[in-house]
């Protein structure tokens, strides 16, 4: 398993390995044209439902028990690999000695191309909520004395959307007292931006009696956001929508994490600077813009001097802080509206957007240049470091956008021809 991650994934998807220790159910599982293949179990499948290894690298098909479960399941992976989108549903699992209901969320996960894959799939057991939820259409005074204990925020709400019944653990997750609530409508505690939404939610609940599940921002008594992840039920008798059962809770550290997940995606580990596929879809976006708006766009293309002798001399942690340095220093060359991004050990690439002329993507590279004629001083090392940098123009060169890479990193290469240089723009070849 560990070659695996090692050799077949990049450094986003090695942080997959983290969820060995946590409680969740997690699966990793391959997109291919067979179906969809087990390639890695948490620790807490084996113990929960009691797989093994025997179950890496066969599909859902080999390993479900019910042709039905097979179905529904591959059904949603489907969605998933089609949509590029993350599914949420229930699942209801079985091992030998009892049923667990599971929140189960699938996450795609793309390669370089773009391409869905993998699929992360999450399971929290949700069951005791779960039953909860069932006892509560049953008896609301026996599900009350429950609520006053549990961790999550639980809210009873009548069809008009006044709240009449908050958890106490409304103080400890965002700081209101229960009597905060009471009386009121529950769209006076959203936020602006998604309170149309919610309140669309809560309509359907009503109107096709089935419970939804949807994540929303809330304002903490302090002035922090706390994400929240609410399950809506609704409470039926006599075939009518009595109320609407909420159960919310805390989900701020799962919603961080998936962030990060997502950010690996598209940003260089090292660095944190944009890598070569967000360069690329920022470069694309420049260039649709700077043809609309009838501007030009300056691409340079960076590669350090010297950069592998540091590694020999100093050890490659003095090596990474040089590229955390170096990519500061580029950073603080440009303007906010420009991109930075890392393809690479000491390869770096600009876009400048919205320029006027050539000289204004020569200052950039002046500025550059000025930011590396001091060494740097680290960990009692005096570190020199220089770069060579080749400068491309839309439209002046090329309108192509693979063209216009292509010219940059030729210019790049005839610096590193010419030691007197420091950059050098791109001039087409003269044919005779």
């Amino acid at each position: 398993m560990q070659n695996f991650f090692d050799t077949h994934l990049s450094e986003g998807l090695k942080m997959v390995r983290l969820f060995d220790f946590v409680d969740d159910l997690v699966f990793l599982l391959k997109v291919e044209s067979k179906g969809f293949s087990y390639e890695y179990i948490n620790q807490s499948v084996k113990q929960v439902l009691l797989f093994d290894h025997s179950a890496i690298g066969k599909t859902l098909q080999e390993v479900a028990d019910k042709p039905e479960e097979v179905e529904v399941l591959h059904s949603h992976f489907q969605q998933v690999a089609d949509t590029k989108e993350p599914v949420k549903f229930v699942y209801h699992l079985l091992n030998p000695t009892r049923l667990l209901i599971g929140d189960t969320t699938l996450y795609p996960i793309f390669d370089e191309n773009g391409s869905c894959s993998y699929i992360l799939t999450i399971v929290k057991d949700i069951t005791e909520k779960y039953q909860l939820e069932q006892m509560l259409r049953e008896n609301e005074e026996k599900y009350r004395l429950i609520t006053e204990n549990s961790l999550d925020v639980i809210k009873l709400i009548n069809t008009d959307g006044i709240i009449e019944y908050v958890s106490p653990s409304s103080e400890v997750i965002v700081g209101f007292l229960p009597d905060t609530y009471i009386g009121k409508h529950f769209k006076d505690f959203l936020g602006q931006e998604e309170r149309e939404t919610i309140v669309q939610n809560f309509e359907s609940i009503i109107k096709e009696q089935k419970a939804i599940t949807v994540e929303v921002k809330y304002l903490h008594r302090d002035g922090h956001h706390v994400w929240m992840e609410i399950v809506a039920t609704p409470v039926i008798k006599d075939g009518q929508v009595t109320q609407v059962v909420t159960s919310a809770r805390n989900i701020s550290e799962r919603i961080e994490y998936r962030e990060k997940l997502a950010k690996m995606a598209f940003h260089d580990y090292l660095s944190g600077l944009p890598n070569r596929r967000l360069f690329e879809d920022r470069l694309n976006m420049a260039l649709r813009q700077a043809e609309r708006k009838d501007k030009k766009v300056g691409l340079l293309l960076i590669d350090g001097k010297n950069f592998k002798r540091i590694n020999d001399t100093f050890g490659h942690d003095i090596g990474d802080e040089v590229i955390k340095k170096l990519a500061r220093r580029l950073e603080r060359s440009v303007r906010q509206v420009d991109t930075v991004a890392r393809f690479g050990e000491d390869e770096f690439a600009i876009v400048l957007p919205d320029i006027e002329k050539e000289e204004d993507a020569i200052v950039v590279a002046e500025r550059i240049m000025e930011e590396f004629k001091n060494p740097w001083e680290y960990d009692g090392h005096t570190i020199h470091f220089n770069v060579d940098i080749g400068l491309a123009l839309y439209p002046d060169h090329t309108r192509d956008q693979k063209e216009l890479i292509r010219f940059a990193d030729e210019a790049m290469y005839t610096t590193k021809a010419d030691n007197k240089s420091t950059f050098y723009v791109y001039e087409p070849a003269v044919i005779l």
